[in-house]
């Protein structure tokens, strides 16, 4: 059976996109898209299914970073052979594994802030520990000044009262 080729602007009515949209998604995505002599864009079956499952995965809210890492995991799994020949990865396997990866960026990026809080605490307790000292310093000579004026030294308190 002879492999049917489609053109930028039927794939984009099928789709129900812009062809902008298609150029965007095959340079931001590094999609291996047919080419005539012509340099004309010419699509497959395979390349349709492709399609559909990046705009699932779009609006499922996936960003482009996340859509281009399940489309790497399914390329590698069926270069490997850990999916049959000729069938494409389950789209709850590949929604999993994108999910998992944006679950471990998430987590890195949440450790890596965690981290800068804990930094941002040290500091603030470091400060308030500084503080602290600092005011009990002024409490015990504002005490040994009351002292000595209630023995009956002239201390800047009593200068200040005026005796």
């Amino acid at each position: 059976m002879e492999e049917r080729f489609y053109k930028i602007g039927e794939v984009a009515e099928m789709l129900e996109i812009e062809q902008h949209t298609l150029r965007y998604l095959e340079n931001s995505l590094k999609l291996k898209i047919k080419r005539s002599e012509r340099g004309d864009r010419l699509y497959t079956d395979s390349d349709l299914d492709t399609l559909k499952l990046i705009l699932q995965l779009k609006n499922k809210g996936l960003n482009t970073t996340a859509i281009k890492l399940a489309l790497e995991n399914t390329e590698e799994s069926e270069e490997t052979g850990l999916a049959p020949q000729g069938t494409t990865v389950p789209q709850e396997l590949v929604e999993m594994v994108t999910l998992a990866r944006q679950i471990v960026e998430q987590n890195a990026e949440l450790m890596q802030q965690n981290r800068r809080l804990e930094q941002r605490m040290e500091k603030l307790e470091q400060k308030i520990t500084q503080r602290n000292i600092e005011r009990e310093k002024k409490i015990d000579e504002f005490l040994t000044l009351w002292k000595a004026d209630q023995e009956g030294k002239k201390s800047w308190l009593s200068r200040l009262r005026g005796k």
